[in-house]
């Protein structure tokens, strides 16, 4: 292979004698400025250039500095004179020059020098290709990892619809945590996955013992216990997941040695089971589960610290009781919650003047006062509903004017403008659902209105919770803003959302939905789906842009038996009934 070099100097003389020394050899240009070399370098893959630095205009060694963003693996060889000390020193702190040369020059030295500069230049580009391969090959490795933990956590929420909300919780407490343990961005990275497959073992686990209402006997206790190594043998062949697997082997580990499978102790187990496990054990006692009601956070954090030490690794309880901003959250949720919303939603006293119809409407149109409506009226009762009008009816003017005074009495004006545009976005969203609804038949269009109205709600609760860490999070896409949240809070807006639909005695379907709506790749529930949908046309500012969204695939929208165009279908019906509602108000 014959290389090219580029000669560059202002003198004809000079160029001419290094163009007859390497002719023969190599594919010789020339250029008699640094402005000509820089049309040269445009058009030709040079692989080494000799510059003289005394030029007009442009020194040789700012032409060299020029090249590095278009020619990264060019050699540069530098022509200097000896009274050049300054030059000589810039260009050694700079790096990129791989030698340079005193005038006048040695023929036989220059040779040689040329000689080593090309070998060099050909393990410099070897060296690129390899990392390029690496790149594509770490690329698909990735993709193809995605692809195995959708599939499984896919297979596990098909098996029981808690697991996957668990498996997204337990990560989130379980990054938080090891984000306050400092552990750099390839551990979190194993830890995140990890936590997500905390439970694929449970797969082979037969369904009568994971929704039995009650105490497991020894035998079925040990069943149940066979599902660490099952999940850790379905993830051993997998290349670059060993300290995965590892970390789901042992995440029942007990610090004392008293856990299983294996009964290590101490730092014997595997640092990421070790976190994983603080945070599993704390999802299970703050959820709901069918044979029994949720503990609260402050009782959760007492079982941990009565365990620190002995079942737990101390140090780890030690992070996780620093998450703060969690205990403020789920306090918040037990305490009262109206209170929280009428931090940052603006006052509504003008409402209880209102009857009838248009009291109704305010509450429909008002996620905040809608949330607070809902609690009121399925608190205590047998037969909760999910329909916010029926909601009204059931509490009567006179209850919903309460509920409008105890929960609406100031606000600062920033704050309500901020509430305002989130409270559009629900109304587009909830307009959206109910289209949505009606061609899908998947729920009923009060239940879809409940839903796109309040499925932001978590995000409303933050802002209130957290205003300075959520306005940093504003310009941020979905997937970024959920992966700060968890980093910040140690759940999401999603998650949050969740509970707070759940303390309002919406079913679980809906609560759930709520919670899934973010993880597109991962819905498989039909009502999950149909919110992310309303979402994203809520989200575009125009119909054509809702019809060519890259991230809905077509299989996504077949799931709901719908065509891509009828997507933008929905947007135009969604803009006008929108435009009709704000013209009237």
């Amino acid at each position: 292979m014959t290389y090219k070099i580029l000669l560059v100097d202002d003198e004809p003389a000079n160029l001419r004698l290094l163009a007859r020394l390497f002719r023969h050899d190599y594919n010789v240009l020339m250029a008699a400025s640094g402005d000509e070399a820089l049309r040269l370098l445009q058009q030709h893959d040079v692989a080494l250039i000799i510059t003289d630095q005394r030029m007009p205009g442009m020194t040789g060694l700012e032409l060299l500095k020029s090249t590095t963003s278009f020619r990264p693996h060019m050699v540069r060889i530098l022509l200097t004179g000896y009274t050049d000390v300054n030059t000589l020193v810039d260009a050694l702190n700079w790096g990129e020059v791989y030698k340079y040369v005193n005038k006048p020059w040695n023929n036989d030295e220059l040779r040689a020098t040329v000689s080593r500069a090309i070998e060099h230049y050909e393990a410099r580009r070897a060296h690129h290709e390899l990392l390029l391969i690496n790149q594509r090959l770490n690329a698909r490795l990735k993709q193809m990892t995605e692809g195995f933990v959708c599939a499984i956590v896919d297979a596990l929420e098909a098996k029981d619809g808690y697991v996957y909300g668990h498996a997204r919780r337990v990560r989130g407490y379980a990054m938080a945590t090891g984000k306050h343990l400092n552990l750099d961005e390839k551990h979190l990275e194993q830890l995140s996955l990890a936590a997500v497959l905390h439970d694929i073992g449970r797969i082979g686990t037969p369904d009568h013992l994971l929704m039995k209402a009650g105490a497991l006997d020894e035998k079925e206790m040990a069943v149940m216990r066979l599902h660490c190594e099952r999940g850790a043998r379905m993830l051993a062949g997998i290349p670059d997941m060993q300290d995965v697997a590892e970390a789901v082997r042992h995440h029942h580990e007990h610090y004392d040695g008293t856990g299983y499978p294996e009964g290590l102790k101490g730092e014997q187990i595997p640092l990421l089971a070790r976190i994983i496990f603080v945070a599993d054990v704390y999802d299970a006692i703050t959820s709901p589960r069918p044979f029994r009601e949720a503990f609260d956070h402050d009782y959760a954090v007492q079982i941990l610290k009565r365990g620190a030490g002995t079942k737990f690794d101390a140090e780890v309880v030690r992070a996780f009781l620093k998450l703060d901003a969690l205990s403020k959250i789920r306090n918040s949720l037990s305490g009262d919650l109206g209170r929280v919303l009428r931090s940052i939603a603006p006052r509504m006293i003008e409402a209880v003047n209102m009857s009838g119809d248009d009291l109704a409407r305010t509450v429909e149109t008002n996620l905040a006062l809608a949330a607070c409506v809902l609690m009121e009226a399925n608190r205590n009762t047998i037969e909760p509903t999910a329909k916010i009008r029926e909601a009204c009816e059931r509490l009567g003017e006179e209850a919903l004017r309460e509920v409008i005074l105890r929960n609406y009495d100031s606000s600062e004006e920033e704050r309500a403008l901020d509430y305002e545009k989130l409270r559009e976005h629900s109304l587009r969203c909830a307009t959206s659902a109910i289209l949505l609804a009606e061609r899908t038949q998947v729920i009923g269009t009060d239940e879809a209105y409940t839903l796109g109205l309040l499925h932001n709600i978590g995000e409303l609760i933050l802002r209130a919770l957290f205003p300075e860490e959520m306005e940093m999070m504003t310009e941020l896409s979905d997937e970024e803003r959920d992966d700060e949240e968890v980093a910040a809070f140690g759940v999401d807006h999603a998650q949050v959302g969740q509970w707070v639909l759940e303390l309002c005695g919406l079913p679980r379907k809906l609560s759930i939905a709520v919670q899934a709506q973010h993880g597109l790749m991962r819905i498989n529930d039909p009502v999950a789906l149909l919110l992310h949908v309303a979402n994203a046309i809520a989200n575009a500012d125009a119909p054509y842009k809702v019809a060519s969204l890259d991230n809905l695939g077509s299989d996504r929208v077949a799931l709901l038996g719908l065509e891509r165009a009828e997507l933008a279908d929905v947007h135009a019906s969604m803009s006008a009934t929108m435009e009709g509602q704000f013209a009237a108000a």
